[in-house]
């Protein structure tokens, strides 16, 4: 389990990262996230001890990254993919971080084949695309066989192929009782991967849970209503003061009723008489829009 216990970050008068707590579980993909700005990155680097937290402190099984042992073996990292020497090959780099992890040549070449480096791995990594670096990022994160994972926006350069290949692999980590924390500002991909949100905004969290408690959270009870006659429904709505709206379908003969529970809606169209054609109970906000109201008015810091 990692706990982020009060962990605040400060740049001058700017706090990047704002009395942070929470927890990462094991045997879940939690995602980590923030727009650009809300202090993700820096909340991960101080995490790996990167850089110094201003107060407040992170743990690992009960320990700081700073007493762990044998750090490559317990925690894998990938934060920056673009930070390998452009003169070496994929192979060297793991090569050269090997003894760190405690491992040989036999290990660097499963993780260059377990992600789909092989056929490159003799290749300068000068040459490797944005997301072949990624490939190679997360093969070092990997190289000691962790049970605990730190990726920051590991889809990014992908394509879809990759990104389907990783959200898959995060998910068989999961279920291994792995523990597996991932930034992104992808919710498309996030809403297919994991199994727990973190939401974080100047610094400070402000959500966690599942995705259906996220969208929960703030989606709008609503009702499309259609009948034989509009105007009556709408003489209806003004009457009883439902705030109405039109329906997507521009061919619709029918209203949207907001924030009104379907079975009231139902009992009072029935009394007032109305020719009921559809009743129907609909969700009039997603995981982006309830993401964006919470994320809204971001800083710059990341």
């Amino acid at each position: 389990m990692i706990v982020f216990d009060h962990l605040t970050k400060k740049y001058g008068q700017l706090r990047a990262v704002d009395d942070l707590s929470f927890e990462v579980q094991p045997g879940r993909v939690t995602g980590f996230l923030g727009p650009n700005g809300a202090g993700k990155t820096t909340t991960l680097r101080v995490a790996t001890a990167l850089i110094h937290a201003d107060g407040g402190q992170v743990m690992f099984d009960g320990k700081t990254y700073h007493s762990l042992k044998k750090p490559m073996h317990q925690i894998g990292v990938a934060l920056e993919p673009t930070i390998f020497h452009p003169g070496r090959t994929a192979a060297d780099h793991l090569m050269m971080l090997a003894p760190y992890a405690g491992v040989g040549r036999k290990r660097v070449k499963d993780v260059l084949d377990f992600v789909g480096l092989t056929d490159v791995a003799g290749k300068r990594v000068g040459k490797y695309s944005l997301g072949m670096r990624g490939r190679l990022n997360l093969a070092a994160a990997l190289l000691g066989d962790p049970h605990t994972l730190l990726l920051d926006e590991p889809v990014n350069g992908l394509d879809p192929e990759g990104i389907r290949w990783i959200r898959e692999l995060l998910q068989a980590l999961a279920r291994q009782g792995r523990t597996v924390l991932t930034s992104s500002h992808l919710l498309s991909e996030v809403e297919q991967t994991v199994d727990e949100v973190v939401i974080i905004a100047h610094g400070k969290l402000v959500h966690q849970g599942t995705l259906n408690e996220l969208e929960s959270r703030q989606t709008r009870r609503a009702t499309l209503v259609e009948v034989e006659d509009r105007d009556s429904l709408l003489r209806l709505a003004l009457s009883q003061g439902w705030q109405v709206r039109d329906p997507e379908n521009p061919r619709s003969r029918g209203v949207v009723v907001e924030g009104i529970d379907p079975a009231y809606v139902s009992r009072a169209v029935y009394q007032a008489g109305l020719s009921v054609l559809q009743l129907t109970p609909v969700v009039t906000s997603g995981l982006e829009e309830v993401f964006f109201s919470l994320t809204e008015g971001q800083g710059s810091v990341r």
